[in-house]
Parts: structure tokens; C-alpha cells; sequence
């Protein structure tokens, strides 16, 4: 397959938006390719060509949120070269890895609002709280960060970019899907042997065999139990607090405070190459 401008568009599209789904970027090639029949798969997969030597790559894969088939745009660089082209300063690369962090590592997979601004205070470098919220804004937009009424969760983005850095860093707090093969945070754990599995693995398993994929008991819907909790909502003084918080924190900042929008154009992210495995301090 010729390399055309249908494949740049629909790169563009995707590496701007982050996260498209499936059905999304069908409709778009539609319109340009005046309703022809392209495979998506095929696409991505010359365009994983073409981004092979910059050490970028759409995946196709599934939200765990949504169950939704989505496109996700990825940076995976080590490199000299990819290195110099990052978004983001040091600061708020510490300020993410300890948020993503906290979210694998609690319970229910999530935090609130108020805990994750808090978190600048694990921080070695200088952070506020209002660039702490601006960050979490970005993120958000860049589909890293997915926010649940006033809780953050992590983004399809993260789960599919970093996904040898949370096997690596925070392998006791993560679990497997015993059918897709790929992370869980979100889904159920089997009643007889407690392993893992994606709701939508789950689903379209038992559409067929009425067992539970891993141990093979009998499946019944009335034994799923969610690995995540539904977290409780924050209060309204909560939120109050959270705005006089914010409000407290941006009357002290330094006057040379970022305040530029990041436009679409530039979020075109070589974040993961930043984001460092801690030192192990034991032996």
C-alpha cells in the first residue's frame, strides 16, 4: 500500500487528538476516500511503518471505560533525538509519574481531585498546586488522564504508552487479563482463583462458554466483582475546599508562572522517554 494523504491526515488527527475511536477514524477515511472500503488495520499499519524510525506508533486496542475500539497515538523513544523534542519540563514529568503512581496503587484505581493537587507535596522540586491543575487539565485533554465526576483515572494513553513502565515499576500493583494478555485496572477478578479479566473479555467470552476463562467454574453474572471500587464522591465543602486551595496557592506563585495555552498543534507528546523508572534503594 502506497503511503497517500489519507495516511497523513489520519495520523495528524490522531496524534493531535491523542485517543479517536475505531468508528471515528472509519468515518473519516470514508469522506476521504469517497466512501471506498480501506481497512483501518491496514492504515495504521503503514503508518506504523513511517513512524518506526521516530519510535512512534498507533495502536488499535480497547478503552477500558468505554469498551469502545480505539486509536491510540503513541511515543515509545529513548533516544537522543526524541528526547530533545519534549513537551514538558522535569517538574511536571516528577508531578506525573507520582500521580500515576498513586492511581495504580489505590484500591478503586482512582483518586480524587483534592488528592491528586496534594500530591505536589511528594515532590522534590518546587510545584504548586494551580500548575499541579493546569497539568491535570492537559492531560486530560491528551486523553493520559480521564476524570469521574471530580476523580482522575488513568487515560487509555497511559495504560497502552507506559505500559512497560508500570510492569517494571509497579508490577505487585498491577494485574493481567487472563484472556487478552493485557493490563487491567479497571474489570473483574474470577471467584474461584481471583485472576483478572477485562469486562469486555469477559463478555464476549461467556457469550460462548458459560465458564469463567481462567479455572474454568461455572460463570454466572451474579459473581462478578469488580477489582475497583466505585469511589465516593466529593462533597460540596470538599469541592469548596479544593477552589480555596487553588485560589490560596495561585496568589503566591511567581509572576514568570507558565500561563500559555499549550495548542493542539504542539501536543504531539514525546512524554514517556521523560518519565524515569525510580532507583531502587534496596539491595
Amino acid at each position: 500500500m502506497t503511503y497517500t494523504n489519507i495516511h497523513r491526515f489520519l495520523l495528524r488527527t490522531i496524534a493531535s487528538a491523542g485517543v479517536i475511536t475505531k468508528e471515528d477514524a472509519e468515518k473519516i477515511v470514508r469522506n476521504l476516500a469517497d466512501d471506498q472500503d480501506i481497512s483501518i488495520p491496514a492504515l495504521v499499519e503503514k503508518i506504523n511503518e513511517e513512524l518506526r524510525p521516530i519510535k512512534q506508533q498507533i495502536k488499535i486496542t480497547n478503552d477500558e471505560l468505554s469498551a469502545e475500539e480505539v486509536l491510540v497515538f503513541m511515543s515509545l523513544g529513548f533516544d537522543e533525538a526524541t528526547k530533545s523534542q519534549n513537551l514538558f519540563p522535569a517538574s511536571d514529568l516528577e508531578y506525573f509519574r507520582i500521580l500515576i503512581e498513586q492511581i495504580v496503587t489505590t484500591e478503586n484505581r482512582q483518586i480524587t481531585g483534592i488528592h491528586a493537587l496534594n500530591l505536589v507535596g511528594n515532590m522534590k522540586s518546587t510545584y504548586t498546586k494551580t500548575s499541579a491543575q493546569k497539568m491535570l487539565d492537559t492531560w486530560c485533554r491528551m486523553k493520559y488522564l480521564e476524570k469521574e465526576d471530580t476523580n482522575y483515572v488513568l487515560g487509555v494513553r497511559t495504560i497502552h504508552e507506559f505500559e512497560g513502565y508500570l510492569r517494571e515499576n509497579m508490577a505487585d500493583s498491577i494485574e493481567e487479563c487472563c484472556l487478552c494478555k493485557q493490563i487491567v485496572l479497571r474489570g473483574y477478578n474470577c471467584i474461584g482463583c481471583g485472576n483478572a479479566v477485562h469486562t469486555r473479555c469477559i463478555n464476549k467470552y461467556t457469550e460462548k462458554v458459560k465458564k469463567w476463562p481462567c479455572c474454568k467454574i461455572d460463570f454466572s453474572p451474579d459473581h462478578l466483582d469488580r477489582v475497583y471500587s466505585q469511589s465516593s464522591r466529593l462533597s460540596q465543602s470538599q469541592s469548596n475546599t479544593l477552589q480555596t486551595e487553588i485560589h490560596t496557592d495561585s496568589s503566591h506563585e511567581n509572576s514568570e508562572e507558565m500561563t500559555q495555552e499549550i495548542s493542539t498543534q504542539e501536543i504531539i507528546p514525546e512524554m514517556s522517554q521523560r518519565v524515569r523508572k525510580r532507583k531502587r534503594t534496596d539491595q
